[in-house]
């Protein structure tokens, strides 16, 4: 974490007021109680009441540049938005492409359509997931898997098509919700108000924790993005664009060592997948943070 900026050195006024010891009655010399400061009257008291106020509201205003100089020493720090590399998937959610166990004979088409996914061939994986679908019109992994290849090819219509047919088959659709909320970019508070309405129920629904992320760094609410990038890559731990994104946030926080360890392990996840990220891009900016600390 990063630590705290240094102390302004500034002390706040205070006022002492030493006490009478038990003869100083007799010790000190008769008031002058034509001067109005020494009068035993409420006019000392009014004075005395305006001095704590004005020193009160000194220590207030200390106090508020404190935080002031404080704030522009980290956002002085933090790196700029063009040295950090951008963050996978901005534009869309995009959900990761899941196998599961499936019955014969569409498995063949969707472990077909996973590999070539993962090998970066786009057309045949939509051609696979095109193949099981016709077998199977209601699959939600061929239904999900035709999403985020369409998204992928930045072809929304078709992607958002198919996360309405899984809403039709599901209202609750997490993952379909997510997908189509990030293609769309309507309403931002609509859109926050229906993925925390998912996690209300489903709070370790990783695509909806992610969509979310990404929904505050368009904000760029980026302590906010990285709490929801952090409980994403948390579900979904061997997600190398969820890791990503967790790093990018940390470094918007000022944070290149946490920063460093999540760009290094998306790095890691992402050498047999595709990924929503640029792979140059992360090893420059894992270069400039490996340099600076040392």
């Amino acid at each position: 974490p990063m630590p705290p900026p240094g102390a302004t050195g500034a002390t706040p006024a205070q006022v002492v007021v030493a006490a009478l010891g038990p003869g100083a009655a007799q010790a000190a010399p008769p008031a002058d109680l034509d001067d109005p400061m020494l009068a035993p009257t409420g006019g000392n008291r009014a004075a005395q009441q305006a001095l704590e106020k004005r020193v009160a509201q000194t220590e207030a205003e200390l106090a508020a540049a404190r935080v002031a100089i404080q704030a522009a020493t980290a956002a002085a720090a933090a790196p700029r938005a063009e040295q950090l590399p951008p963050l996978a998937a901005p534009d869309n959610s995009e959900i990761r492409v899941a196998r599961t166990i499936q019955p014969s004979p569409i498995a063949p088409a969707l472990d077909n359509a996973y590999t070539a996914f993962n090998s970066g061939d786009l057309d045949a994986a939509q051609q696979q997931y095109n193949d099981a679908l016709s077998q199977d019109p209601n699959n939600r992994d061929a239904l999900l898997g035709a999403a985020t290849v369409a998204a992928r090819q930045n072809q929304k219509d078709k992607a958002a098509a198919y996360y309405l047919r899984l809403l039709e088959l599901s209202p609750n659709d997490g993952a379909a919700t997510a997908g189509l909320i990030g293609l769309r970019q309507g309403d931002i508070s609509l859109s926050e108000a229906r993925l925390k309405a998912i996690l209300a129920t489903n709070p370790e629904a990783a695509p909806v924790l992610f969509a979310l992320g990404n929904l505050y760094a368009q904000q760029g609410r980026w302590p906010d993005a990285q709490q929801a990038y952090f409980r994403a890559a948390g579900a979904a731990p061997e997600n190398a664009d969820y890791a990503f994104n967790l790093a990018v946030g940390l470094d918007r926080l000022n944070q290149p060592k946490l920063a460093l360890t999540y760009y290094q392990r998306a790095l890691a996840l992402a050498q047999d997948r595709a990924v929503g990220f640029d792979r140059n891009a992360l090893r420059k900016r894992m270069h400039e943070l490996n340099t600076a600390a040392r």
